[in-house]
């Protein structure tokens, strides 16, 4: 029986490694010279002297007249030797490589798994380590399912041993043959769409995010070791899939439009082509009547792109991890489809932390304490330091403190962490509170703290410009007025000033006019805007012509310089268009009461009445004040003759 089971990348892999893991020869002491000498590298015992007291020679060779090493990092112990001998070539960034072994699991390979009664065989998508650096593979996740004829899942299968690469399928074998090295593990997270059984009826909306074809298998670490890379299967022979790693894989992200590649225990290595039309329209795909997430991919009938047995094998693109395969059929006479579960989504929705690099069992060595000077900066104004590129900056400060141990202002403590860039600049924004701060930086990078960097930042007193005085400006509207509306209240003459300081008194005085009209001075207080306004109109409305000629105003406010001049402006009283000052022209002093009778006149000045309300008076900002107060014009009558 062959089941469709899931990804989960196997591989064997063995080979040796370069060391130099036995005893040196001793060999004859060499004469001592002050200066460098030559080696003598056709002599074995001269060579490994001259090795005998370095550590960490990863390779060697005595060519080319020469004695070449090849080391991770270069030592003291290195640099004597170049020193002492002219003929030493050392290469830096030789690590020492690792062993192969059949039991390294690769990406590919098969797995074999018992269901009941019979047995499956899936593929191994990819290998790599969990958060806690176990080893881990993932594949499909029906291939943890024991799946009958009819679709219904009665159960989970139970992983079992590797298949022997050289009798699998993809390698022209009958394939389901044990490779002998124990079992690989047991199933971890596992998942084969999340509903009942479709039966073809179903709303396609069914469909959930979580349906998935995923599972991850715990290694066995005590029999396999987890290896990254995809095996092309061209070292299945020696059943050591290792040897024919494909590509490393570097990373998971998701699939690009254009070719794809899968590797799996029944096709071996193959290729085809993201199915952009179809995956355009759809998301999910009915596989074996489950819901699965993914995306289909294209190949010829005659070489295609999976078959039976490869599910769980791993499709990539180039370095990157994209899925793993979930099912597939013909398309049509010449094309066949397949269906990859996108690995991606999977890891997404499952929650499983997967790593294509073992995590360090080592402790990450401390960062430098960030490099902070002391520094005066303006409020809000930034705090700058410089740290490790890419390190986690915890920045804390708190107000100074006087000698009785009390802070030197009210600012209160504060903390922001940032992100070193890729210079390893780091900036806060500084209190606004001007004084003396203590501030700490602690760098923190792989989890690991550095020691912190103390500095103080002296914040000053804002500088504020006094904004310049807003220039001084009168305006008199009209300039020239008929005496028949100059003397109505609801007329007259408006002067509007502006230019003086808020609440300022504001001084207008009517400084010549006629021989007969007595002036009058004002005081009015500049608004918010440094604004006031007065209105003139005159207080006879009987005889308006007494008020004919010109006017001059002056304004001055209360916080005048003695070199300030004051605001000066004029207007006109004219004769009516029928030639005269209007008003009536009786017998009468024109004080009329209302019901038409003179109230007799006595030859004297009328009575000042109370200002006009500015109420649509019209100032051409817009600074007028309902309500300020108006200014009157006092008048002698004139003597008829």
């Amino acid at each position: 029986m062959q089941k469709k089971l899931v990804q989960s990348s196997l591989a064997l892999t063995a080979a040796a490694a370069l060391g130099l893991g036995g005893a040196f020869v001793a060999s004859p002491a060499m004469a001592a010279d002050a200066g460098p000498q030559k080696l003598d590298v056709q002599s074995d015992a001269q060579v490994q002297k001259a090795l005998s007291d370095i550590d960490g020679v990863n390779a060697y060779g005595a060519k080319g007249g020469k004695l070449n090493i090849g080391v991770e990092k270069k030592t003291a112990e290195v640099e004597d030797l170049e020193e002492k001998f002219t003929n030493i070539d050392v290469t830096v960034g030789v690590k020492e490589l690792k062993r192969y072994a059949e039991t390294d699991v690769v990406g590919g390979a098969g797995y074999l798994a018992d269901a009941g009664a019979g047995a499956g065989a899936c593929s191994t998508g990819f290998s790599g380590w969990d958060g806690d650096g176990k080893p881990v593979v993932l594949t499909a996740g029906h291939c943890s399912k024991i799946i009958e004829e009819n679709g219904d899942i009665t159960g989970d299968t139970t992983v079992n041993e590797t298949e022997e690469p050289k009798s699998a399928p993809a390698n022209g074998g009958e394939g389901f043959k044990a490779s002998g090295n124990g079992v690989l593990g047991e199933w971890g997270f596992h998942s084969y769409g999340s509903g009942d059984l479709l039966d073809g009826s179903e709303d396609p909306s069914t469909a959930k995010d979580s349906d998935i074809d995923f599972a991850v298998i715990n290694v066995d670490e005590s029999k396999y070791a987890a290896k990254n890379g995809v095996t092309d299967w061209t070292s299945a022979d020696s059943n050591d899939l290792s040897t024919g790693l494909e590509t490393d894989i570097t990373k998971v992200g998701a699939h690009e439009n254009g070719t794809v590649q899968k590797s799996g225990r029944t096709t071996g290595l193959t290729e085809g082509d993201v199915y952009t039309e179809y995956n355009d329209k759809f998301d999910f795909a009915n596989v074996g009547g489950y819901w699965v997430h993914g995306f289909g991919v294209t190949s010829s009938t005659d070489k295609p792109f999976s078959q039976p047995g490869d599910s769980g094998g791993a499709v990539f693109q180039g370095d990157t991890a994209v899925g793993v395969i979930s099912g597939g059929g013909p398309l049509d006479e010449s094309t066949q489809f397949g269906w990859v579960a996108d690995l991606d989504h999977s890891l997404e929705q499952s929650g499983v932390d997967f790593n294509l690099e073992k995590p360090s069992d080592e402790t990450p060595e401390a960062p430098a304490a960030p490099e902070v000077k002391d520094q005066t900066i303006e409020p809000n104004d930034d705090v700058k330091g410089k740290a490790e590129a890419g390190a986690e900056v915890e920045v804390k400060w708190e107000a100074a403190k006087d000698s009785q141990g009390a802070k030197t202002q009210a600012d209160n403590e504060d903390s922001e962490t940032v992100k070193a860039d890729e210079d390893g600049n780091f900036a806060v924004e500084g209190p606004k509170v001007a004084g003396d701060y203590n501030y700490t930086a602690v760098a923190t990078v792989d989890g690991q703290e550095s020691k912190p960097a103390e500095f103080q930042v002296t914040v000053e007193e804002e500088k504020t410009e006094a904004p310049a005085p807003a220039e001084r400006e009168i305006n008199v509207d009209p300039k020239e007025i008929v005496a028949s509306d100059f003397v109505k209240e609801d007329k007259g003459v408006t002067v509007t000033v502006k230019g003086f300081d808020e609440g300022e008194k504001v001084t207008l005085k009517v400084a010549s006019g006629p021989e007969n009209v007595e002036g009058i001075t004002l005081d009015e207080t500049a608004n918010e805007n440094g604004a006031a306004a007065f209105s003139i109109y005159g207080t006879s409305e009987a005889d308006p012509s007494v008020y004919l000629g010109k006017y001059d105003v002056t304004v001055t406010g209360a916080n005048d310089t003695e070199e300030e001049e004051a605001l000066a402006g004029s207007f006109n009283v004219v004769e009516d268009e029928e030639g005269n000052g209007g008003g009536n022209d009786g017998g009468d002093d024109g004080n009329n009461d209302d019901d038409g009778n003179g109230d007799g006149g006595d030859g004297g000045s009328d009575l000042p009445r109370t200002g006009a309300e500015l109420t649509g008076l019209a100032a051409g900002a817009g600074l007028l004040v309902v309500g300020g107060a108006a200014v009157v014009l006092t008048m002698r009558r004139n003597k008829k003759n």
